[in-house]
């Protein structure tokens, strides 16, 4: 059953945090946000979280249990930047909070035992994440355990490189596309990443804005990729601009979308708080938790 949530068109949402002690910030500097974006819709967020969390994060400062908050949606519709951003505004005054971003990209199987299962062209897909080290990860976390060692996954090599530390923190914010979706096939189905979130956060836009988000960020990769031959994205270096657009196009349809229909976007009806995004990445609405309302207190 969908979580029960409020829709605010934009204005409705900038006349309800006038309700709201809000702190401005001036420096975050992030090249899809302007600052006034910032300051309108994910610092009120974040002092929202924290408002209706102080007293779960004074029970918890005793045992290190962090409080976890989940942020999932389509590929490119910006979960790593808002992460940041959240992120970002969790450690500044007055908050001043430890806080850690960790993706779920980080539990992808390498790639080479993607290739061994036939499953490399459902990258990114329920059954191609290691699903049970995402949950003993998290099982780690919420029982305050000091420090985890987690895979680490390189966006340059599309591979897992290596390995990272995620140490004790006050806020642990982990995204990925499968952040809300029941367990995969052959898992537990009784033990769900969602059930370890404290807050969830879908991202939506409409899926032509994603997908051009998504040739967007193809065309980038690409161009980056140019003199670096240990990019993934360097085997493109010899097609033209209409040609990577091309195979941007044709990934998305036989990939990205299928995944978004299937998967990701049915897992939306069980966050906490839907933030609707439109051309430019500046939101237009949001659906929010009743509790957040001032006409319903």
């Amino acid at each position: 059953m969908p979580k029960d949530t409020r829709l605010l068109e934009r204005e409705k949402w900038l006349e309800e945090i006038n309700n709201w002690e809000i702190t401005q910030t001036n420096d975050i500097a992030n090249s899809n946000f302007t600052q006034a974006e910032i300051n309108e819709i994910y610092a009120p967020i974040v002092q929202r979280l924290i408002s209706e969390s102080r007293h779960s994060l004074k029970v918890r400062s005793g045992n290190l249990k962090p409080l976890l908050i989940g942020i999932t949606g389509s590929v490119s519709v910006g979960k790593s930047t808002i992460s940041n951003i959240l992120q970002e505004l969790f450690t500044r005054p007055p908050i001043d909070l430890e806080a850690q971003v960790i993706s779920t990209d980080n539990f992808l199987f390498p790639n080479s035992q993607l290739q061994k299962d036939q499953i490399l062209h459902r990258k990114g897909f329920p059954e191609s994440f290691d699903y049970a080290a995402i949950i003993s990860f998290l099982q780690e976390m919420s029982e305050g355990k000091s420090d985890s060692t987690i895979p680490l996954y390189s966006h340059e090599t599309y591979d897992i490189e290596g390995t990272s530390d995620c140490e004790t923190t006050n806020i642990l914010i982990i995204e990925g596309v499968n952040v809300l979706q029941d367990p995969p096939e052959g898992e537990d189905r009784n033990q769900s990443i969602r059930e370890f979130l404290d807050f969830s956060i879908y991202i939506d836009a409409d899926e032509k804005e994603i997908a051009q988000w998504y040739e967007d960020r193809f065309l980038n990769y690409c161009s980056l990729a140019e003199n670096n031959t240990e990019s993934f994205f360097s085997q493109f270096q010899n097609l033209n601009d209409q040609e990577r657009r091309t195979l941007a196009f044709e990934i998305w349809k036989s990939v990205n979308k299928p995944n978004l229909e299937s998967h990701i976007y049915p897992s939306k009806e069980h966050a906490d708080l839907i933030i609707q995004k439109s051309h430019g990445h500046t939101v237009s609405s949001l659906r929010v938790p009743p509790s957040w309302l001032s006409s319903l207190k």
